[in-house]
């Protein structure tokens, strides 16, 4: 009997071929279904850790806005309430007094610190964005750096600016608060505007003619926990999905841009 032919030899080297290929082919594909769900579950690790993150940051930001409600209506009620009695009691004692005028500097002290104490309460909690919104709220907070700086805040409005969720709006006022802080403590500018409108994106621009800064210096300063007001205003942008902007360099001013999708 003799042995396989070379057709059958040839055959069976090639079906040989064949199952190795099949075999490499289904190891390979094993290897890429393999990886791509490791980055699938890489990746809801990372939405899962980021979405804590948030909730983190939510939790935290909100813990320091109920405490400023608190604080502010402390300062607003009760301290406040006080001064104001005193005030009271002053302008009587005055009228009897045989020269009232030797009132005129206690009274003009004790006016000055409730002027303090109702300002103060107002950047700790303002009234005026609950019940006017963010608009008004961010103009009444212009005038009133205007106010004790001295330095124009101007606000401008372009097109309408959307009515947001109360906390959104919180979030975006509290923004335009540092910005608007840091440019008068900070920039040495004569002059900050503020603008902000929206049509199909919600848009702030906080700009200074002031002495600018080195960006990159002042991210490393926040990541080693010395540049707080950039890390809380990127974190508020964060929760809020918005992009922020920040075109500056030294002596030539700054440039800060916030948009956010509607």
């Amino acid at each position: 009997m003799g042995g396989p032919s070379e057709y059958q030899v040839a055959l069976l080297v090639a079906i040989g071929t064949v199952a190795m290929l099949m075999l490499a082919i289904a190891i390979i594909l094993f290897v890429v279904f393999y990886q791509k769900k490791m980055i699938q579950e890489q990746l809801k690790v990372q939405k899962l850790e980021f979405e804590y993150q948030q909730k983190m940051m939510e939790a935290a930001l909100e813990s320091q806005e109920n405490e400023r409600r608190r604080v502010a209506g402390d300062l607003h009620d009760s301290i406040g309430g006080m001064l104001s009695t005193i005030r009271v009691g002053l302008t009587t004692l005055a009228k009897q007094m045989a020269d009232p005028q030797n009132m005129e500097q206690p009274k003009q002290m004790l006016d000055d610190t409730i002027k303090s104490v109702r300002s103060l309460s107002l950047d700790l909690m303002p009234a005026t964005l609950e019940k006017f919104g963010l608009v008004q709220a961010v103009k009444e907070l212009c005038d009133r750096f205007q106010a004790v700086s001295l330095v124009p805040v101007l606000f401008q409005e372009q097109g309408e600016v959307p009515e947001l969720h109360p906390k959104k709006e919180l979030m975006i006022f509290r923004v335009a608060q540092e910005l608007v802080n840091n440019a008068l403590k900070h920039s040495q500018a004569t002059s900050v505007h503020v603008t902000m409108g929206g049509n199909d994106k919600f848009e702030m621009i906080v700009e200074d003619n002031g002495v600018g800064f080195d960006l990159d210096s002042v991210r490393s300063q926040a990541k080693n926990g010395q540049g707080l007001g950039l890390f809380n205003i990127e974190n508020r942008i964060r929760i809020l999905s918005a992009k922020l902007e920040i075109d500056t360099q030294p002596g030539k001013g700054t440039r800060v841009t916030m948009t956010m999708p509607l």
